[in-house]
């Protein structure tokens, strides 16, 4: 460090000094006119934004509001309301059509409809239905048309006698019918499998229980309740109520008189 401090200050050579010479020279008349110019690019840039913000944009608002929409609305107003749709249409348009419909287009379709459709047109369409066009159909169908139709009705029949009903009549008579008749015999021979399951298991047990076990049982109780509850009910009633109720009624006719 005390080197370096006890160093004289650098020397700048010849060379040095030329070349900051000619960069002096060269590059700072350079950069002074890009300066300028950019300077100058800013002003008229901001006199251009202003002279459009304050002078044309009032000006073009001016010119819009108070020239070109009552011209507009004048124009709008007089020429397409009164001239065209007034004048031009109705006075001169209207009256020129109807006189064209009047005196060209109605003699003009007169004229077609009486002499080109009654003397050329339908006499021409006549015998070219008569002459071409019903001979051509007449040929058409029974040389072309007719073989055909009958080759395509040949072919559907075929088609449908081999393609659909011989089909269904093998799935019916090899699939169906013996699945049916399997179904049928398994219905058959299971409801009657089960009838007599059903009647070896429960309808037997039951009559047999009714007949040897309910039946005396039932006629028993009926026997006991006919010994026990029937007669004496009906000898109380017979031999007790019946005499008191007559006495009963005696009495009352002895009192009160019949």
């Amino acid at each position: 460090m005390n080197a370096r401090n006890t160093a004289g200050p650098r020397r700048v050579g010849i060379g040095e000094w030329v070349a900051r010479a000619i960069a002096v020279v060269l590059l700072v008349p350079v950069r002074l006119v890009w300066e300028g110019v950019k300077w100058c690019g800013r002003v008229l840039v901001a006199v251009l934004v202003f002279v459009l913000e304050h002078v044309l944009a009032p000006v073009g608002r001016f010119v819009r509001d108070w020239v070109i929409r009552p011209v507009w609305g004048f124009l709008k107003d007089m020429v397409w309301g009164w001239a065209i749709q007034q004048v031009l249409w109705g006075m001169v348009l209207t009256p020129l059509g109807a006189a064209l419909l009047n005196w060209l287009l109605r003699p003009l379709l007169r004229v077609i409809e009486e002499w080109l459709w009654q003397s050329i047109l339908r006499p021409a369409l006549t015998a070219l239905v008569h002459h071409v066009l019903v001979p051509v159909a007449k040929w058409s169908w029974k040389w072309l048309l007719g073989p055909v139709s009958y080759a395509i009705a040949v072919s559907l029949r075929w088609l449908w006698t081999w393609c659909v009903v011989g089909p269904l009549v093998l799935l019916w008579r090899w699939v169906l019918r013996p699945l049916w008749i399997a179904l049928a015999a398994i219905l058959y021979f299971g409801w009657r499998g089960a009838s007599a399951i059903v009647r070896v298991l429960v309808v037997v047990p039951c009559a047999y229980l009714y007949r040897y076990v309910l039946r005396p049982v039932l006629a028993a109780l009926a026997t006991v309740w006919r010994v026990c509850v029937v007669a004496p009910v009906s000898w109380v009633h017979r031999t007790v109520l019946m005499p008191m109720n007559r006495f009963a009624a005696d009495m009352l006719g002895a009192v009160f008189g019949r």
